[in-house]
């Protein structure tokens, strides 16, 4: 065929269908149940226009907004949570500049501790309050059950009140001198250590440490010691032996027996630094029972009983002390002392004894003094934070009648306002307890919490005490968590508070509206 009468063909072929389409009823055709239908002219021939539409980086931006809304939604609630306990939690830190990210730094620490198969020592520091090792037992066995760790930490080689989680004997050639006691209890010297006392050797002596059998179900983690050390000071043909109870099986046939032997260790690695000693001893296997044996002449500041990696919270109470002797302490010696054992938290738990001599012509005094102990422990130690806990509630007879102390509020509020000036937390425990009057209702629980002393806690009431303290700071653990697992840093963290601060405040006035 010619390409005329193609192109001839084709033409007809259009003109026929596009009759087809203009003659063809628009519903269609009906046969048999069966609707026949022809695309119309105006379908076929119509030119799309284009809409009119959002920039394209304009929808992606828009995109980019839904995104970030629906996940700040999801992270809202959370944060909403931890906001109201940061702010009216009876339990809350007070914590500078109200930034309750204050303890990432303390929380990365004890995490590359684990991780590095380190111990990570906290000094507890406190007043009577904590003698026995109340307090401190309770929150050592909660950060060695989330951060690993064993043993009693830091030990002075005389323990002069009894601990309720550690036995310890030692010989009479062993003196003991200490900073917060009687003058005559002092040395001619500032020497005194971590511990705030030491103890001179002049001969032969011995200390023995092994834990309490029947507080082990209560602190399973105090005993199990690896890592040994002994701190001395300046010492003159000094010798330490270190005798350990070493476990080990015996088969009868197919039945095993657990038996115990009394083995000496090897001879220990020594680390001298300009101003301390450290003797150190890694025993293969844990030991809940442990006898040094010294000789020669020596100041010994304290004996470290720790697990391989972890924990160790060290009890420091000082009977009668309102924590103001920091500042006397060799400020070198101290600094080595925190270095060697990577104190990386201290917990400073004074106010109770500054509360009977209150008053507004000495509360500057106060300030002064304790910022001065505060001060000190920053300096020789930078990379510790400090935290500092308040006294409790304490009531006395006035006029015939059980009242709270009228300093009490006073030292509180002193507390608290150099707390924040220097950076240091603050953990108010007369408002944990209850407020003004609840040591006298912590004293008729069953069992007691406080004693009728009106100012002391029982041993249940200490245990009580530890344990508000340790979920308080398990929160704010958590807290540090749920931020490192969705990677909100503290911009994103800024926005998300921003977007739930918008998301409430339209609900309320929506809420408004619909009550009008």
């Amino acid at each position: 065929m010619s390409p005329l009468k193609t192109l001839s063909f084709i033409l007809v072929l259009f003109f026929s269908l596009a009759l087809l389409a203009f003659f063809y009823p628009e519903e269609g055709i009906e046969i048999s149940n069966t609707t026949l239908r022809f695309p119309s002219l105006s379908s076929v021939f119509t030119v799309p226009t284009k809409e009119k539409g959002e920039d394209p980086e304009a929808a992606i931006q828009r995109m980019l907004a839904e995104t970030r809304q629906r996940e700040f939604s999801a992270y809202a609630d959370s944060l909403h949570f931890y906001e109201s306990f940061f702010e009216s939690g009876a339990t809350r830190f007070n914590l500078p500049n109200n930034d309750p990210t204050w303890f990432d730094r303390f929380f990365s620490n004890l995490e590359k501790a684990k991780a590095n198969s380190e111990v990570l020592h906290i000094f507890h520091y406190g007043d009577s309050q904590i003698e026995e090792d109340r307090i401190s037992s309770t929150i050592r066995q909660s950060m060695q059950n989330w951060f690993g760790g064993n043993g009693p930490g830091l030990l002075p080689a005389v323990l002069d009140i009894p601990s309720m989680s550690t036995q310890h004997w030692s010989s009479d050639a062993l003196n003991r001198y200490i900073l917060f006691g009687q003058k005559e209890q002092e040395a001619t010297h500032n020497r005194y250590g971590p511990l705030a006392q030491f103890a001179t050797l002049n001969g032969s002596a011995s200390v023995t440490i092994k834990p309490r059998p029947n507080r082990l179900k209560q602190f399973p983690n105090v005993g199990d010691y690896q890592k040994i050390r002994v701190l001395t000071g300046k010492e003159s043909r000094f010798n330490v032996s270190l005798f350990y109870d070493s476990t080990y099986s015996e088969w009868s046939g197919e039945t095993e027996k657990k038996k115990v032997k009394n083995a000496q260790a090897s001879t220990p690695q020594v680390t001298r630094l300009e101003h301390l000693n450290i003797y150190e001893w890694n025993l293969e296997n844990p030991s809940n029972r442990v006898r040094f044996s010294f000789s020669g002449r020596a100041e010994i500041y304290g004996v470290s009983m720790d697990g391989t990696y972890g924990v160790a919270v060290n009890n420091v109470p000082m009977r009668g002390s309102s924590g103001t002797i920091f500042h006397r302490i060799h400020p070198p010696l101290l600094k080595e002392a925190y270095s060697a054992l990577n104190a990386k938290l201290i917990i400073m738990e004074y106010g109770g004894n500054l509360v009977p001599g209150a008053s507004k012509k000495n509360i500057n005094w106060i300030k002064r003094i304790i910022t001065k102990q505060i001060k000190t422990l920053q300096e020789v130690n930078p990379d510790a934070d400090i935290l500092f806990i308040g006294p409790a509630d304490m009531a006395k007879r006035i006029n015939g009648k059980l009242q709270t102390y009228p300093g009490l509020s006073m030292v509180i509020q002193a507390l608290q306002e150099v707390c924040e000036e220097n950076g240091v937390a603050y953990w108010d425990m007369h408002r944990v307890m209850g407020g003004d009057g609840s040591i006298q209702k912590w004293t008729k629980t069953n069992p007691p919490l406080g004693h009728t002393d009106f100012i002391h806690f029982t041993r249940h009431g200490a245990a009580h005490m530890g344990d508000l303290f340790s979920n308080s700071i398990k929160t704010y653990y958590d807290f540090y968590k749920f931020r490192d697992a969705h990677k909100i840093d503290d911009a994103k963290l800024k926005d998300i508070k921003a977007f739930a601060d918008s998301s409430r405040q339209e609900q309320l006035i929506q809420k408004e509206a619909e009550v009008e």
